[in-house]
């Protein structure tokens, strides 16, 4: 290694530590994590994707993590999932060292490879999804590494990681499919020289890709095959993918909005919101712009006798042409892109001089320290930990629970599509995914932002789960029933859960937020200190029954008489606060943006 390029690779090191404790401390879960987590353990649990659960990804990530999820049993918490994230830090460091051998054999000089390695680690925009644990971590390897081996000239092998890519992360397949049929055709002068002699080197090229990529379907094939899952393992990865792409609306703008988001520019905003100056992203925009100049001039410039920069920055392009055209687009979705872009970062740092290149990185470094330090949501990540180790321990074990995430990661989910994302509303809107109809009651509901869009758009649930229950927490809602009561009126309710319950009933009770806009109170949307109830037996404000023993399924009435409206929360007998409150700002879905702060460090 050059001795001036040292401490560029210290830079890195440092980067990637302060990124290490965004990983564990400072990010709140995303949806997708628990979603592949639950996959992932499902599978160490004997159960075959597509057949025994319902899943629209492919699956290979889940196999390669599911007798990892052994090492968090027991794990009720965040814990487990922020262990998968730490889990596959590997990945990314073979994603990182294939593009650092790529960027060798193209003749790029060791400081701007660690430079260009180093600001993408200081890139939020990259890195905030990159530490999750989710598919894009190991298609992203696969890849790296399949081009690695194109440009050492292994195109069986290369074939065999790309197919396997697939497996790993559909959403690649447009670009893994270009890549084969690319590298196949164009006649690219790889590394040293031109490619070996024959009367069709092309075939040569596209038998030997093509190939790779049979043995490794048919490798992954046979293990439907056997588990006799591939119909419904096709439905649900090709066709229900494919259906619900075509019948969703299309974001306007998403694309643009997406790009202009490290800028600081909010395009699809609500008004007096269009520019955030937390938002700007020094490190992505550097990528950005420096990457999209150095594919450009690498098209220009190479067209008449392509080799293989010309080559990535033809499969840049492509890459980007299909995200452009997705209907729904996340920053996880431009992972690929930003590490195809650093070959061209690196070759643009290398023309640099090292005083020059070392200031500039060390500033990245100094500004990444700083967000992830000062700019963590670790209090979101603590209350998403408490809702999941209290549902754990208010439900039974074999108790389903329905929400929009899967929280309640050692529980049953209540229905069968228990993701409740873009495809499952589609798909169940347009009468092809069965609804959920409540046969047993669920043991807990949790209002994340999926459910209470669900409850949102299905009225008999709304009303339903209104009435029979309340939130312990503000997103955690247990069996408990209650109602508003006209004098003279009578309300029926059918008892959610077998246990010992008391009545609450009051005047004052009726005003209560709950009564009017359940949804917003059990959001949020509503912080009102005065949501929290506290229930205790002796409390003179409230008229307190005497506690009742009541079964599953029996029918329960309270009938008014008073002159006066009044409102009944019917609560079980341990259950003493009813409300509870995270702290202001913090939320379930992490909703809230960050604000600078000191950093709390949390187990």
């Amino acid at each position: 290694m050059e001795r001036r390029a040292h401490p560029i690779i210290g830079l890195l090191v440092v980067a990637s530590l302060a990124r290490l404790l965004s990983l564990w401390f400072f990010h709140p879960l995303n949806w997708d994590e628990i979603e592949y987590f639950r996959a992932a353990d499902w599978i160490r649990q004997g159960l075959v994707p597509y057949r025994d659960f319902w899943e629209h990804h492919t699956p290979l990530q889940w196999f390669v993590f599911a007798p990892l999820t052994a090492l968090v049993r027991n794990d009720t918490g965040a814990t487990a999932i922020l262990a998968m994230r730490l889990l596959q830090v590997p990945l990314w460091a073979l994603t990182f060292w294939a593009l650092w051998r790529w960027m060798r054999n193209a003749g790029v000089e060791v400081g701007a490879r660690g430079a260009a390695i180093a600001i993408a680690i200081c890139s939020s925009f990259f890195m905030l999804a990159a530490v999750e644990f989710r598919v894009d971590t190991l298609s992203c390897a696969l890849f790296a590494v399949g081009l690695l081996l194109l440009q050492e000239r292994k195109e069986f092998l290369a074939g065999f990681v790309f197919c396997l890519a697939g497996f790993a992360n559909i959403r690649l397949g447009p670009l893994l499919v270009m890549t084969m049929v690319l590298a196949a055709v164009v006649n690219v002068r790889w590394g040293a020289g031109a490619l070996g002699g024959g009367a069709a080197p092309w075939l040569r090229r596209a038998t030997s890709i093509l190939g790779g990529a049979f043995v490794a379907l048919a490798c992954c094939a046979l293990y439907f095959l056997v588990t006799r899952s591939v119909g419904v393992a096709i439905q649900s990865v090709w066709s229900d993918n494919y259906i619900a792409e075509k019948l969703a609306p299309a974001v306007p703008r998403i694309f643009l909005h997406r790009i202009a988001g490290p800028f600081g520019l909010r395009l699809i905003a609500r008004a007096g919101a269009h520019f955030a100056l937390g938002s700007i992203d020094p490190a992505t925009i550097v990528i950005f712009i420096v990457g999209a100049i150095g594919v450009i001039r690498t098209l220009v410039a190479k067209w008449r006798a392509p080799d293989d920069w010309f080559f990535l920055a033809l499969l840049q392009v492509v890459d980007v042409a299909f995200i452009a055209r997705m209907k729904f687009l996340y920053n996880y979705h431009f992972e690929i892109v930003i590490l195809l872009m650093l070959p061209f970062m690196a070759a643009a740092i290398g023309r640099l001089k090292p005083a020059a290149t070392l200031t500039f990185v060390t500033l990245l470094v100094l500004i990444n320290i700083g967000v992830v330090l000062f700019r963590g949501k670790e209090d979101d990540l603590a209350y998403q930990d408490l809702i999941m180790r209290e549902v754990h321990r208010s439900t039974p074990a074999n108790g389903k629970v329905f929400d929009g995430v899967g929280w309640a990661i050692r529980r049953p989910p209540a229905y069968r599509y228990w993701f409740l994302r873009a495809i499952v509303d589609v798909m169940e809107k347009n009468g092809r995914f069965e609804p959920y109809r409540i046969t047993e009651p669920p043991a807990a509901f949790i209002s994340d932002f999926g459910a209470r869009v669900w409850l949102a758009t299905h009225p008999d649930l709304r009303r339903y789960f209104t009435s029979h229950y309340l939130p312990t927490w503000r997103d955690l809602w247990l069996p408990g029933m209650s109602g508003t009561l006209a004098p003279g009126e009578q309300r029926e309710w059918i008892v959610p859960a077998d246990g010992d319950y008391r009545v609450y009933a009051s005047p004052q009770l009726a005003l209560h937020p709950w009564f009017r806009d359940p949804i917003a109170t059990g959001s949020y949307a509503r912080v009102d200190a005065h949501l929290q109830l506290s229930m205790f037996h002796n409390d003179a404000q409230f008229a307190s029954g005497p506690g009742r023993r009541l079964r599953r399924g029996e029918r329960f009435f309270v009938k008014s008489r008073d002159s006066r409206p009044f409102g009944v929360f019917v609560v079980p007998a341990e259950r003493t606060e009813l409300f509870r409150q995270p702290p202001r700002g913090v939320d379930l879905d992490a909703a809230f943006p960050p604000v600078t702060h000191v950093p709390r460090f949390r187990p």
